[in-house]
């Protein structure tokens, strides 16, 4: 598979496995963990756990979920191993295409978020302008977009 799907795959199954890196699960999140996120999230977490490596990467995650450092190795130590094992992709892209709209993604801060087909997201602040408009737009402090 080349490195743009891996990159795909990848980035698509990262905000769906965020919410089970916690260390601290609860019982109500193991019931989630029987979802599909749940199963993709024990996929993974099987994968990393195979490899020294990416074991004590993914016990350094769990301890520091939020360090966005660590998030960005994680998600690049995924893209290594997706890259040398076909399986691998094979069964992430299949309980990902099974997740299709069980998964609820999550916003955090001011970010946006768009999910199927046609959606549109926009951020904090910003403003999502379609068709034909005519006449003036308003926006924040009385600053004015004219349109002729």
């Amino acid at each position: 598979m080349d490195v743009t799907a891996i990159t795909l795959l990848a980035t698509t199954a990262w905000p769906i496995i965020q919410p089970f890196v916690n260390a601290g699960i609860t019982k109500a999140a193991e019931k989630v963990g029987e979802s599909i996120p749940g199963k993709i999230w024990e996929t993974v977490k099987c994968k990393f756990e195979s490899k020294a490596e990416t074991k004590k990467l993914l016990t350094d995650l769990q301890a520091n979920p939020k360090d966005e450092d660590m998030q960005g190795a994680f998600r690049y130590q995924l893209k290594q191993l997706l890259q040398e094992d076909a399986s691998f992709v094979t069964e992430l892209s299949k309980l990902l295409e099974a997740a299709g709209s069980d998964f609820k993604g999550q916003v955090i801060g001011g970010g946006a978020q768009a999910q199927g087909n046609g959606a549109k997201a926009v951020g904090q602040g910003g403003m999502l302008i379609e068709g034909d408009v005519t006449g003036n737009i308003t926006i924040g402090n009385n600053n004015k977009i004219n349109s002729k």
